[in-house]
């Protein structure tokens, strides 16, 4: 589904919160399993299993007490308190019956904060040893959903590992982020030329950024100025034309806050190699920075960098607003260009109001909806057995920036429904 085409859908459901989703017409649905959570607390522990532990791949331990049932309503609550060797404390749910294919729905509220992530999804049970043969353990994310408005959809292949360059272990995933407010909202560019009018004589340049999470730093170029022609597209890896220098890539990388410590392999020496095709990722908090020193001072012209990743046809997306360049020219830094973030106004904030997040699973696809509008479609190539529905909320830095906004927020869970087709008669 393309931006518009979400834009659109917006548009439509803003108007419409209360929205209950049924299975898709066509077939021959029976409901299965149900819960709206209209008794008492203690009587969660009926069909539902509660971790009980520490997470070692985001921030928070979670844990029974964190999960609440409500007049009527499951709230998976965030709180800063230290256990289980971690800063923050959530929750984690998981049914006690196993599912292979139906329709699956859940309709929630995200908690109120970024760096929260609120999730509806399904797994083989690890713990449960080896599967049948021919069948392999996975994930299916139908939302791991981030304040104000990302659906993010994940297949994850538990079975199947590789190790990358830098000797990491990694499995398979196929994501797809939908972000319900328009890029258009967004403003700024991904690929940047400063040119000077007057050249300034410069020994270093400084590119940073307050940018408030991780970010993708394609190149950083520094060209004399040109007295003829034009500098290279800033998203081009064609070779330098004769004759024109790139300072920056026989600089020294003199200082910068490091490389994001989850994103080792892309490191800070790919921001001078002259290939756009590999990246720099920044840390998650605080003020990004890379200075280059070019030994000596040289004749600045002009000043080229490129933000975010290539999406498709999309061009390229999340790129950085809020940016500074300066040069180090008479002993001190001189700002040469810098712009400031516009306030990001999303166009719904699915904390507000419950939505349902739904999908359909069978043997050949898998397909997922919001508020009953189909937003994605794939294939089936690896989700083949059984596997319990998992309601669950963190603590990441990948779901965008941590602060203290996360303590006391809630997942708010109206229901969960199963339907799966009734045997042939």
């Amino acid at each position: 589904m393309n931006r518009l085409s979400v834009a659109l859908l917006v548009t439509a459901l803003c108007a419409v919160f209360a929205v209950f989703a049924e299975p898709p017409a066509g077939k021959n649905w029976q409901l299965v399993f149900e819960d709206h959570f209209d008794y008492p607390d203690a009587q969660l522990d009926e069909n539902w299993h509660a971790q009980n532990g520490p997470n070692g791949h985001i921030l928070c331990s979670r844990w029974r007490e964190n999960a609440r049932v409500d007049d009527g309503i499951l709230k998976l609550i965030n709180r800063k308190e230290q256990r289980g060797g971690q800063d923050w404390t959530s929750a984690s749910l998981w049914t006690k019956r196993r599912f292979k294919y139906g329709y699956f729905e859940c309709r929630y509220k995200y908690a109120a904060a970024t760096g929260t992530n609120n999730s509806f999804w399904l797994t083989t049970m690890h713990t449960a040893g080896k599967l049948p043969e021919g069948n392999k353990h996975f994930e299916i994310d139908i939302n791991e959903g981030h304040y104000p408005d990302e659906i993010n959809i994940n297949i994850h292949n538990w079975s199947d590992f590789w190790t990358d360059d830098a000797g990491k272990r990694r499995h398979h995933a196929w994501p797809k982020r939908v972000c319900l407010t328009p890029a258009t909202t967004k403003t700024g560019q991904a690929p940047w030329e400063i040119v000077l009018d007057v050249p300034l004589r410069a020994s270093k340049v400084r590119f940073s950024s307050r940018h408030p999470d991780r970010f993708h730093l394609r190149t950083l170029r520094v060209f004399p100025k040109l007295t003829g022609g034009e500098y290279p597209a800033v998203t081009s890896n064609a070779p330098l034309p004769d004759g024109l220098v790139d300072y920056a890539r026989a600089a020294t990388i003199t200082a910068s806050s490091g490389s994001n410590p989850d994103y080792a392999q892309y490191r800070l020496e790919h921001v001078i190699d002259g290939n756009i095709g590999t990246s720099w990722i920044t840390p998650y908090d605080g003020e990004k920075f890379i200075e280059l020193d070019f030994g000596a001072e040289r004749e600045v012209g002009c000043v080229q960098f490129l933000t975010g990743w290539r999406d498709g046809d999309k061009g390229y997306v999340f790129f950085v607003e809020a940016f500074k360049v300066e040069l180090w020219v008479d002993g001190a830094w001189r700002e040469v260009a810098a712009q400031e973030p516009t306030p990001y106004v999303p166009a719904i904030d699915l904390s507000a109001e419950f939505h349902t997040y739904a999908m359909e699973w069978n043997e050949k696809e898998l397909i997922f909806f919001f508020d009953g509008k189909e937003i994605d479609r794939r294939e089936n190539d690896i989700c083949h057995w059984e596997a319990p529905v998992y309601l669950s909320l963190a603590i990441a830095r990948f779901a965008g920036q941590v602060t203290d906004a996360i303590d006391g927020t809630i997942m708010a869970v109206d229901y969960v429904k199963v339907w799966q087709e009734k045997p042939g008669e």
